[in-house]
């Protein structure tokens, strides 16, 4: 009581205890050996029977393919990191997350797609890698890469079952819808390759026969596949060389843009919004001049090239973007209306051996594209689209004083997207910058250097 009045801890007395003679004690102790004994027995005897009698259970994993600390590793960085580099228009509309995703729950196929790709992505020893090992010390870069190579197969695996399915009939839009989610990620995957050979190519051309034959059912993703898909077509030839006279981006010289655009059609510059309509043209006029340089043809620039690259000119120049005015992505909008001018001038006008000086216009058009490129927020979402009017912008560089921004620009692309094309693209524009020094007219087709160099890549 008194210490509960003086707000003191107390333990009190201690217990109350009977006075025990000597052999008292020592008959209590024996007592108390042969229970503890007893016990022990039939704790030990318990033991036995629960091992014999309880079933061995295993719990399955929540998300089918998401089995080791390594797989959670990848799901987590696809979910956190990884998706959100591949879109323009940041978490609001993420399809990777809001489509793609929900859909790999259901598909064991893309699951194992997307894991692939997001452990493809990782680079372990860099800063953001080295810190993920020190944040999961039950994983290694050993047991990621076999996990990652598992992921691979059972995806190519799931893959080919699916494409067995579809030939023996079941058409199942869950079966078509994950085949293209599954392309999706093995076009993203070859971003990540250090020795680029084309391996996209075969996926595009893959989806250009799976669109025709077994198209997913109308709506959001439908809309979504296709403009991802367009969009990475039409940016081949930005770097591809042709091979004969047809490519996959190829269009006929009567088509036109669609009179209305939906603004919410419109994920990825280009493809909805029709711009890419003028650099599919473009491609075909490069082409021909090609075959003019080839066969020795005089001039290499015929009056129809001319002609249609007037046209072409208008059509750049009234084109505008359909985002709502005031976008923040208006800034994309007006960099790759100027990629297209670019490309333009540089197709029409081959470098010749006696007139090195470049035109006044080409450089203006390059310095205001650099100027374009430095108001880029180097952690914006448009960052995932600027590597094509960056390499772009770069062929044209004659003065050597503009590469260096150049340089820099697709150093903020690479610090961002964290894929090796970035350093793949450079390297192709340091060889064309040397051929422009060298006042070599092989400067003028970037394509041949690419392919000559063994550089089969994206530009995206």
């Amino acid at each position: 009581m008194n210490c509960e009045k003086n707000n003191a801890i107390c333990e009190g007395y201690p217990d109350k205890t009977i006075w025990k003679s000597g052999k008292e004690k020592a008959e209590e102790g024996t007592t108390e050996w042969f229970c503890e004994q007893r016990a022990e027995k039939l704790i030990a005897t318990t033991a036995r029977v629960r091992r014999v009698s309880l079933p061995n259970i295993t719990l399955q994993p929540v998300i089918h393919g998401v089995e080791t600390v390594g797989d959670k590793v990848f799901f987590e960085h696809y979910i956190f990191r990884l998706s959100s580099i591949f879109t323009v228009e940041g978490e609001v509309k993420n399809a990777f997350k809001n489509m793609i995703l929900p859909m790999a729950v259901e598909h064991l196929g893309l699951m194992h797609s997307i894991l692939a790709l997001s452990s493809k992505h990782l680079d372990l020893e860099s800063p953001y890698g080295l810190r993920l090992l020190q944040d999961h010390p039950d994983v290694n870069a050993e047991t990621l890469r076999k996990r990652s190579e598992y992921h691979h197969e059972e995806a190519m695996k799931e893959l080919h079952q699916d494409i067995a399915r579809q030939a023996q009939g079941d058409r199942g839009n869950m079966i078509i819808s994950g085949r293209y989610g599954q392309m999706l990620c093995l076009i993203l995957e070859t971003l990540a390759d250090p020795q680029p050979s084309g391996q996209h190519r075969i996926h595009l051309q893959a989806y250009q026969k799976l669109i025709r034959e077994y198209p997913p059912e109308d709506g959001p993703f439908l809309a979504f596949i296709k403009e991802f898909f367009q969009y990475h077509i039409v940016l081949d030839d930005l770097i591809s060389l042709p091979q004969g006279s047809a490519r996959l981006g190829s269009i006929s010289e009567d088509w036109t843009l669609p009179d209305i655009i939906p603004p919410d059609a419109v994920r990825l510059l280009g493809v909805s919004d029709g711009l890419f309509l003028y650099m599919s043209k473009i491609t075909n006029i490069r082409n021909q001049i090609r075959k003019n340089m080839t066969k020795g043809v005089k001039p290499v620039v015929d009056y129809n090239s001319l002609y249609r690259a007037a046209e072409i000119d208008a059509g750049i120049r009234e084109w505008t973007p359909v985002w709502p005015a005031g976008d923040k992505r208006d800034l994309s909008g007006f960099l790759y209306k100027q990629m297209m001018w670019v490309y333009l001038w540089r197709t029409i006008y081959p470098p010749k051996t006696t007139t090195w000086h470049p035109d006044k216009r080409i450089t203006k058009a390059v310095d205001d594209g650099i100027l374009l490129l430095s108001q880029v927020p180097p952690r914006d979402p448009a960052q995932t689209i600027v590597l094509a009017p960056a390499f772009m912008i770069g062929c044209a560089a004659f003065d050597p004083a503009q590469r260096e921004p150049i340089r820099k620009a697709i150093g903020v692309v690479k610090a961002y997207m964290e894929y090796r094309n970035s350093d793949t693209a450079l390297a192709v524009l340091e060889e064309v910058w040397r051929l422009m020094d060298a006042k070599d007219e092989k400067s003028w087709d970037w394509q041949a250097v690419a392919n000559g160099m063994g550089m089969d890549f994206l530009a995206t």
